[in-house]
């Protein structure tokens, strides 16, 4: 049975992806006491209640985590060569700190906007960096080289019960609405103490600060340990902390020389297919539409309900439950139906609700509607949620890990953005006002929104279908 020290770096490791979870949905609950006005001669606190979100800035504060999210991605392959894999992900808890402190005391829409994208900073740090972490646990202990796929998984896992918190808290601290005045910012606070929790779990190594300080050249020859190799000196600082776990430059070293760079891993033959394979499967999967239902599950479904009704809080706080409990099956079948199938399934089941869900708001039929949306969360939890960060670590030697992780996430990130920030003026779009004399009567047709993710599924089918292997 491996040691405690194996499940302690795990649970480190994974805190990290659960306030990435966090993040994506911490103001989809909140919505409206976000986009709120202050009264005329009402008193101002220190800290407003109200920071000036109307819809349109509520939509670019919410889409400036996945731009910090896509930096962060960009830069994680540098990170691993001067900080090592371990080190990466404790600068993830202090950079979410700090975006969770700018957040939660942010005196107007730009400060919050700046939290949002400090943020991004450390989930796009944090996508990276785990999953090939959990992937260098499992094969290092003998006890767990036979489940790479099951601890992969856990990432998705930590991630899902992240959104899933994110939305149980809003409804503990802002009211079954959403909209008691200031509490967002409590919600938002949160996080911040996840990072607290996961860097007091790093500083109980006696080599703490080697571990986030970037080796000098120098000390590099003396010690004959080149960083590169994308593990290094500060991952052996780790040891310590993560014992037997911590992966280390000496753990890949018949691997290879140097870590390659994006440049190197798209020019060399054997690399570039399935480097490109993992980049638009992770890319695809943010098109699928499952960050418009995070993002915006709420405003969605408010369309069809009446003035006073808290339903639409209710069904996003399952979708999230739901999203969660999902991801269990996957981590007992990815190792037993194959990564292939599992996506397929997935996909498939997918794109038949997305179907269901644009007919069901089409047609104001609410209960259809709440169903479809619930039932597309739990067939993306159970394999287009985790699958695609496993083939980031399994169809990639490890020294070009770092730099596919890279590439296959900042374009990620890229699909994100464009979904989050185009998904309402899409909707609308798309849809007719009720009265065509009068723009800003409600809409109808509101679903169609979705028959568009119906097709870049079915893209998603055919590039698993051709690319990954069975």
């Amino acid at each position: 049975m491996p040691s405690s020290k194996v499940y302690r770096a795990i649970a480190w490791a994974c805190l990290a992806s659960w306030f990435y979870g966090y993040h994506i949905t911490e103001l989809n609950f909140p919505a409206q006491s976000l986009t709120c006005y202050a009264r005329p001669n009402e008193v101002t606190p220190l800290l407003p209640n109200c920071i000036g979100l109307d819809q349109t800035r509520y939509g670019i504060v919410t889409a400036m985590l996945t731009a910090g999210g896509l930096v962060g991605s960009a830069l994680s392959d540098r990170v691993v060569s001067s900080e090592g894999i371990a080190g990466g992900i404790v600068w993830t808890g202090w950079l979410n700190l700090f975006g969770a402190l700018l957040m939660a005391g942010a005196p107007n829409w730009l400060v919050m906007l700046l939290g949002r994208f400090v943020a991004g900073l450390a989930c796009g740090l944090a996508v990276c960096l785990v999953p090939p972490f959990l992937a260098t646990i499992a094969r290092s202990t003998p006890e767990l080289a036979g489940r790479t796929g099951q601890i992969g998984t856990l990432h998705q896992l930590a991630i899902v019960l992240g959104i899933c918190s994110s939305q149980i808290i809003g409804l503990l601290l802002t009211g079954p609405k959403g909209d008691k005045p200031g509490a967002w910012r409590y919600v938002c606070l949160v996080p911040g103490a996840a990072s607290l929790i996961q860097i007091g779990m790093a500083a109980q190594s006696p080599h703490g600060d080697a571990k986030v300080a970037p080796p000098r050249r120098d000390e590099e020859e003396r010690a004959g340990t080149p960083t590169p190799g994308g593990y290094g000196a500060s991952d052996e600082a780790a040891a310590p902390l993560l014992g037997d776990a911590a992966p280390t430059a000496a753990t890949h070293a018949n691997s290879s020389d140097h870590q390659l760079s994006i440049r190197d891993l798209l020019s060399t033959p054997a690399l570039r297919r399935p480097a490109l394979l993992v980049t638009a499967v992770l890319s695809l999967q943010q098109f699928s539409g499952v960050n418009a239902v995070l993002f915006y599950s709420t405003p969605v479904l408010l369309a069809l309900s009446r003035p006073g009704d808290t339903s639409a809080g209710a069904i996003s706080i399952a979708i999230t439950v739901v999203n969660a409990i999902m991801t269990l099956p996957a981590v007992y079948l990815v190792d037993r139906v194959g990564r292939r199938q599992l996506l397929l399934w997935s996909i498939i089941g997918m794109g038949f609700m997305s179907v269901l869900l644009g007919y069901g708001l089409d047609q104001s039929y609410k209960v259809m509607s709440a169903v479809a949306i619930v039932a597309f969360i739990a067939c993306f939890a159970f394999g287009y949620g985790p699958v695609p960060f496993l083939l980031i670590s399994e169809m990639a030697p490890p020294h070009a890990v770092p730099a596919l992780s890279s590439l296959a996430l900042s374009a990620s990130w890229i699909s994100s953005f464009i979904v989050a920030i185009a998904f309402l003026p899409l909707r609308d779009w798309l849809s007719v006002p009720k009265d065509p004399r009068d723009p800003q009567s409600p809409r109808t047709a509101e679903g169609r929104v979705f028959y568009v993710f119906t097709a870049m599924l079915a893209l998603s089918a055919i590039v698993v279908w051709r690319g990954v292997p069975k």
